[in-house]
């Protein structure tokens, strides 16, 4: 039966939580999971976009021709280490972001450190090719990852940040005002380009509980990252964030500053019965188990996990059906193959099996 609605369509319907034909599904992969699914399916290893002939995706990020970008287009360049415009260097043989190289590691470097210019020629290649090719049919978003805190943590080094907030806030806030004037200016250009959502990254949350204290966070974040989401919001657009881990002290006050969509939605750091009291007052994006069921579990688990996720978000309340991290390489191919079963037969999703 043809679909009622084109994915792009379907997509913002979901972000509105407005009625759709069909749950819209999104699934994204490691590096190195998506190098095995595309060799699966014999398609080049250029991105996830050479996907879409199989994957019933809704969303194709506009990458920033950075060391991410480079790493998610597999454009890797031959070395082991893939440095950004920061000047922040990351072991691209890993399967997370490894971040092994910070240029302000050392306090001093501060003081002769040239931040990027986000008007820079090229940064904005690939999203403007992805836009005028996928534009139409897809939502089109941003890719600003590691908007604040991460970025931070990437310049000084994970350890020596938290040491900032906690021991010289002055110095945590003055880095991150300077991050933040790059990141609003990225918006405005992505806004330019024409993308249709804004999405922006950070890792507020560990398995356990949040990363720094939700006071602070409230105090440093908090506004900065309302700026950045008001770069999109003040046109129209919604707005995706992605935090790993577990944000649920500050879920009220993302959606109070105009997040519309939220993920990674990880149900081993949030239980779906925690998150439920959001419906309707946000979308999810995310809510499958990529850490126990898709990895380790039958294709029972996998189907009973499908169901459990649509049940407790729902169709009409706001769902991306998708998993709560992209698939890493430690998914055999025959679960992910259960998943495509069960995208299909519970969300009327049209993804290929190629066993």
């Amino acid at each position: 039966m043809r679909d009622e609605m084109t994915r792009k369509e379907r997509m913002l319907a979901a972000i509105r939580r407005e009625p759709q034909d069909r749950i819209p599904t999104q699934l994204d992969f490691s590096p190195k999971m998506l190098d095995v699914v595309c060799n699966h399916y014999g398609a080049p290893c250029t991105g996830e976009e050479a996907l879409l002939p199989w994957m019933d995706n809704h969303l194709v990020y506009g990458f920033i021709n950075d060391a991410f970008g480079m790493q998610r287009k597999r454009v890797l360049g031959g070395g082991a280490i893939a440095y950004d415009n920061w000047g922040c260097g990351f072991d691209i043989s890993q399967e997370g972001n490894c971040q092994v190289v910070h240029p302000l590691e050392d306090e001093a470097a501060y003081s002769t450190y040239e931040f990027p210019d986000p008007n820079a020629p090229g940064l904005l290649d690939w999203a403007e090719a992805a836009i005028a090719q996928y534009g139409d049919e897809y939502v089109v978003s941003s890719y600003q990852v590691m908007s604040l805190i991460e970025r931070a943590e990437a310049l000084r080094g994970f350890q020596n940040f938290l040491c900032d907030l906690a021991g010289d806030e002055d110095f945590a806030e003055e880095l991150l005002e300077k991050i933040t004037d790059y990141q609003v200016a990225m918006a405005k250009r992505y806004i330019r380009a024409g993308v249709s959502c804004g999405r922006v990254g950070d890792d507020y949350g560990s398995q356990r509980g949040m990363l720094i204290n939700p006071k602070t966070w409230r105090r440093l974040i908090k506004p900065r990252l309302a700026r950045i989401i008001a770069a999109y919001k003040d046109e129209g657009l919604p707005v995706i964030l992605h935090s790993c881990g577990d944000v649920r002290p500050i879920i009220p006050e993302l959606i109070e500053i105009g997040v519309d969509v939220l993920n990674n939605v990880q149900p081993e750091a949030m239980p779906r019965e925690d998150l439920v009291q959001y419906r309707g007052q946000v979308t999810f994006y995310g809510g499958i188990s990529t850490q126990q069921v898709l990895p380790h579990g039958t294709e029972e688990d996998i189907y009973n996990e499908v169901k459990a996720c649509i049940d407790a978000y729902g169709p009409g309340n706001g769902l991306l059906l998708s998993t709560g991290i992209s698939v890493m390489s430690d998914v055999p191919v025959k679960n992910l193959n259960a998943l495509f079963r069960a995208f299909n037969e519970l969300a009327g999703a049209h993804y290929v099996i190629r066993d």
